[in-house]
C-alpha cells in the first residue's frame, strides 16, 4: 500500500503578465510547496516564459473547497494536440480570462472544460455524447506516427561493410519533417500525439465517469461523506447514473472512502465488460487530497484494466486464464496531479503488467506503487515470470507536464522505453516548451527530441542523439546533438506551421553517411540509384559549450515541477 505525506499548499499574492525568468521563478515558488508531500516530486522545477506570456493569478482560488472534493479541470493531452476554440465550455473555475479570440486551443483546454462542467453540474454527461466505452476500455498497440521510426532500406552500411538489408519499424526516430496526414504535421507532433493519444482518451473517460458521480452524490442529500477511515457504498447511485451510458459494460460496484486523518478521498469504481476471450475488467480509483480551495489540490488517477491475450511478448508463463489459455494481462495507468490557481502539474506513468487485478485494489495487486500511489517505474520483470514481482512487463511510457490553465501554454516531456533491460538501456525522450504571445494571440512550440537514460530511472535530462540504435555495428553512440522542430500558429490558423526543422541524419554510428553507403534519406519507401551516399548530419547541436540539456534550457524550456 502506498503511504501519503501530509500536503502543504500556499496561496499565491496576484500577479500580472510576466516574461521569461520571472514567470519561471513564479511558477517554481507557487508548486514547489504546494507539491511537497503527496506527490513526490522528482526534482526540477520552473517553466512557463516566453513572450508576453499570462500568468497565474490568485484571484482564481476564491473557490472555497466544496463538500464533495474532487479535481476539478484535471485533465490529460498531448500537448501538440488542437482542438477548436469553440469547443471549450465556457465557465470553467478559476480561469482567468485573457480576452483572447483565437480560432484554436489547445485539446487540453477543451477536455479540461468538459471535465469541469461535469463534476459542477453545467453540463449532464448523459446528455453530453462525450461518453466513448471503446476509448475507454482500449487495450490497442501503442504506434508511430506515420513519419516516425519507419523502415529504411540500406545498402553497403558504413558500420559492418557489404551489409545490405532494411531498418525494421521503430528503429529510426524523427525521419521526415512531416506525417502522411491530408494536412501534413510536423513530426515532432505528429509523434507526441501518437504517443499520447489513446492515453488522453482513456484517461479523459475515467475522469467523466468520476465527474459525474461525484456530482450526483454531491447533489443527493441521502448520501453522506464517509467519516475518517470509513467508506460510502455508492453503487446504486452509479448504477442508475452510468449503466445507460456504458453499452455491454456492468457496473459491479462504487465507493467513496476517506482515510484515517481525514486527508485523502479515494473515488472507486469497478467494471467488467465481456466474457470468455473477450473479458475484461477495470477499477478507476481516484485517490484526491483537497486544501482551501477547489483549485488547490492534488492526487493520482488510476487506472487498471486487465484482459486476455495470446501475445506472448505481453504476458507472463505462470500467469495463464485456465479457461481460455490465455495470457493474463493488464494495462496500468497512474496520474499524478496537483493544481494551484492557474497551474496544473501533471505525471503521467503508463505500462503493461502480467496477471489480472484482484481484491478491493485491484491496481496495487498488479503493480509495485511509489509514494503517491503511482505506478513505480523501477520495478520490472527481467523474465516471461512475474512470480512475486508487481513490475512492468513491456512498455513504460512517463510524461510530465506543467500546465498554464489561463493560457493554454506549457513544459513538458515524454519518455518511453519498450523492453526492461535492468535499467541501462536508454530511453527515447521528447521536450517541449510552448508560449502564447498575448498582443498577436499567436501560439509557439519548440519541440526538441533525443535520448535519456533508462526509463527506470531518468530524471528527464536529454543526453544527446543515437543514430544507429540497432543498427549494423551499432555502438549506440550518443552525440551532443539532437532533433529539433520549431512551430507556430496564428490566431486565425487552424494548424501548426512547421519553420525551422533540424531532423536529417544517417543511420550509423556517426549520424552521417560515407560516398559507398546507400539508404532512403528522404523517407519515400524507395532506395534509389546513390541516395544517401555522402549524407552529412543536419541535427541540431548546442551553442557553445552547452550540452543537450543546456541547449533546451537556453532556448526556453524548463522541467516539470513534477517531473517523470
Amino acid at each position: 500500500m502506498h503511504t501519503t505525506k501530509p500536503l502543504i499548499h500556499t496561496t499565491p499574492e496576484p500577479v500580472r503578465v510576466t516574461h521569461g525568468a520571472h514567470a519561471s521563478a513564479l511558477r517554481w515558488t507557487i508548486i514547489a510547496l504546494a507539491t511537497t508531500g503527496l506527490l513526490h516530486a522528482c526534482g526540477g522545477g520552473g517553466g512557463g516564459g516566453g513572450s508576453s506570456e499570462a500568468s497565474g493569478s490568485a484571484n482564481s482560488g476564491s473557490f472555497a473547497t466544496s463538500p464533495w472534493p474532487f479535481p476539478i479541470g484535471m485533465s490529460l493531452a498531448s500537448p501538440a494536440s488542437l482542438a477548436p476554440t469553440s469547443s471549450v465550455i465556457p465557465g470553467g473555475q478559476g480561469i482567468d480570462n485573457l480576452g483572447l479570440n483565437t480560432t484554436m486551443t489547445t485539446q487540453q483546454a477543451v477536455l479540461s472544460s468538459q471535465a469541469d462542467a461535469i463534476a459542477t453540474g453545467r453540463l449532464n454527461l448523459s446528455g453530453s455524447g462525450l461518453v466513448d466505452v471503446s476509448a475507454l476500455f482500449d487495450t490497442s498497440a501503442r504506434s508511430h506516427a506515420s513519419c516516425y521510426g519507419q523502415t529504411v532500406a540500406y545498402i553497403n552500411h558504413d558500420n559492418a561493410s557489404g551489409t545490405s538489408g532494411t531498418l525494421p519499424a521503430g528503429e529510426v526516430a524523427i525521419w521526415r519533417a512531416t506525417d502522411n496526414s491530408s494536412t501534413p504535421v510536423a513530426c515532432a507532433a505528429a509523434e507526441v500525439t501518437a504517443q499520447t493519444r489513446a492515453l488522453s482518451a482513456q484517461t479523459h473517460q475515467a475522469v467523466l465517469l468520476m465527474a459525474a458521480l461525484r456530482q450526483t452524490v454531491a447533489t443527493n442529500t441521502a448520501v453522506s461523506l464517509p467519516a475518517a477511515g470509513g467508506s460510502t457504498d455508492i453503487t446504486s447511485l452509479a448504477n442508475t447514473l452510468l449503466t445507460p451510458l456504458l453499452t455491454g459494460v456492468t457496473l459491479q460496484s462504487a465507493s467513496i472512502a476517506l482515510n484515517a486523518d481525514s486527508s485523502e478521498y479515494t473515488y472507486r469504481l469497478l467494471l467488467t465488460r465481456g466474457s470468455g476471450a473477450s473479458a475484461q475488467a477495470m477499477e478507476i480509483s481516484l485517490l484526491h487530497t483537497p486544501a482551501d480551495t477547489d483549485l488547490h489540490y492534488a492526487g493520482t488517477l488510476r487506472i487498471a484494466l486487465g484482459y486476455l491475450s495470446t501475445d506472448a511478448s505481453l504476458g507472463c508463463a505462470d500467469q495463464i486464464d485456465s479457461g481460455t489459455g490465455r495470457y493474463k494481462v493488464a494495462r496500468l495507468v497512474s496520474v499524478g496531479y496537483n493544481r494551484q490557481d492557474q497551474w496544473l502539474s501533471l505525471r503521467l506513468r503508463t505500462g503493461q503488467y502480467c496477471g489480472n487485478g484482484t481484491g478491493n485494489n485491484q491496481f496495487e495487486s498488479l503493480a509495485a506503487t511509489a509514494m503517491s500511489g503511482e505506478l513505480d517505474p523501477a520495478i520490472s520483470l527481467s523474465s516471461n515470470v512475474r512470480g512475486s514481482t508487481l513490475g512492468w512487463r513491456q512498455g513504460f511510457i512517463r510524461m510530465g507536464n506543467d500546465v498554464l490553465a489561463s493560457a493554454q501554454t506549457s513544459d513538458f516531456i515524454l519518455a518511453w522505453q519498450d523492453q526492461a533491460l535492468g535499467g541501462v538501456s536508454r530511453a527515447r525522450l521528447f521536450a517541449g516548451h510552448s508560449s502564447l504571445n498575448t498582443s498577436t494571440q499567436s501560439r509557439s512550440l519548440a519541440l526538441f527530441h533525443g535520448y535519456t537514460n533508462d526509463i527506470s530511472n531518468t530524471d528527464g535530462t536529454m543526453l544527446g542523439m543515437a543514430c544507429n540504435w540497432n543498427g549494423p555495428g551499432s555502438t549506440k553512440t550518443l552525440h551532443n546533438a539532437f532533433q529539433y522542430q520549431a512551430l507556430s500558429l496564428g490566431s486565425s490558423e487552424t494548424g501548426w506551421s512547421l519553420g525551422t526543422s533540424n531532423i536529417a541524419y544517417a543511420p550509423t554510428n556517426s549520424c552521417s553517411a560515407s560516398n559507398s553507403m546507400s539508404f532512403d534519406a528522404n523517407g519515400n519507401g524507395t532506395l534509389a540509384g546513390a541516395e544517401g551516399q555522402g549524407f552529412t548530419s543536419g541535427l541540431a547541436l548546442p551553442s557553445g559549450s552547452n550540452d543537450v540539456q543546456d541547449e533546451l534550457l537556453q532556448q526556453g524550456f524548463l522541467a516539470p515541477v513534477l517531473l517523470l
